[in-house]
C-alpha cells in the first residue's frame, strides 16, 4: 500500500553556480510541485502543501497507465508563448468550476516535468541513489511515451555552462543533485541545491564533494 500523503524532498540554497562530476544539473522549472500517485488504476495528484489537486488537471489522467503502486515527483508547468508561466499554472490550481477546468485542460494543457521516482510497483526506491532512480524512471516513462509527461533532462559536471544558458533564456535557475544521493522524504537536504539568478555572489561557487547526505 502506498502512503496516503508524502512530503516531498526540498533543496538547500547554493550561493552560485558550480561544476562537479558528482552532480546532475537540471533546469529549475517555474511551476507547481506535484507528486503523482498511481494505484488501483486511479491517479491522484498531490501538491507540495499535501493538497489533492487531481480534479484541476484532468488532462493528466493517462498517467493511470503507469505501473501500479507508483509515485512520481515533478513540476507542473503551463506554457505561455513557449515559456513557463507561474501565474498561469497557479490559476489552474485555483480553479473549481468543472466546466472551466475541462475547457482550459483542452485548450492549453499542462506539462508534467518529472524528475524523480519514489515508489515503483509498491516498492520504495527512495533509498536508491539518484542515478538508479532516474534509470527506472526513464524506463517507465519511455513505455508511457506521452509528450504531456516528460522526464527532465540534465548534464553531469557542467553546472556553470547550464546556468549561463538558463540565464540567457531568462529561466528561473538550475538544480544541482548529488548523483549518489537518496530521496529524503519531507527533508531539506544539501544533496539537492537550488541555484537561482537573483542575488548571486559575483564569484563562482565550488561545491565540495558530499561526504554525507544526512539532512
Amino acid at each position: 500500500m502506498l502512503p496516503m500523503v508524502i512530503k516531498p524532498m526540498l533543496a538547500a540554497a547554493a550561493p552560485g553556480p558550480f561544476d562537479s562530476d558528482d552532480y546532475l544539473f537540471e533546469i529549475k522549472w517555474d511551476g507547481i510541485r506535484c507528486l503523482a500517485f498511481v494505484s488501483d488504476r486511479t491517479l491522484r495528484l498531490q501538491s507540495r502543501e499535501l493538497l489533492d489537486i487531481t480534479a484541476q488537471f484532468p488532462e493528466l489522467d493517462r498517467l493511470r497507465q503507469l505501473p501500479e503502486e507508483t509515485v512520481l515527483d515533478g513540476e507542473l508547468i503551463a506554457l505561455e508563448n513557449g515559456r513557463p508561466s507561474l501565474s498561469k499554472i497557479q490559476g489552474r490550481v485555483q480553479l473549481q468550476g468543472r466546466n472551466r477546468i475541462e475547457l482550459l485542460s483542452q485548450r492549453s494543457g499542462v506539462v508534467f516535468m518529472v524528475f524523480d521516482l519514489l515508489y515503483l510497483r509498491g516498492q520504495s526506491v527512495t533509498a536508491e541513489p539518484l542515478t538508479k532512480r532516474r534509470q527506472l524512471l526513464r524506463e517507465i516513462l519511455g513505455e508511457l511515451n506521452w509528450p504531456m509527461v516528460r522526464m527532465t533532462e540534465g548534464v553531469v559536471g557542467k553546472g556553470c555552462d547550464l546556468f549561463d544558458r538558463v540565464k540567457q533564456l531568462g529561466l528561473e535557475g538550475v538544480m544541482a543533485k548529488w548523483l549518489e544521493g537518496k530521496y529524503w522524504t519531507g527533508k531539506r537536504s544539501s544533496a539537492w541545491k537550488k541555484i537561482k539568478q537573483a542575488g548571486l555572489r559575483p564569484n563562482r561557487f565550488v561545491a565540495p564533494t558530499p561526504l554525507s547526505e544526512e539532512p
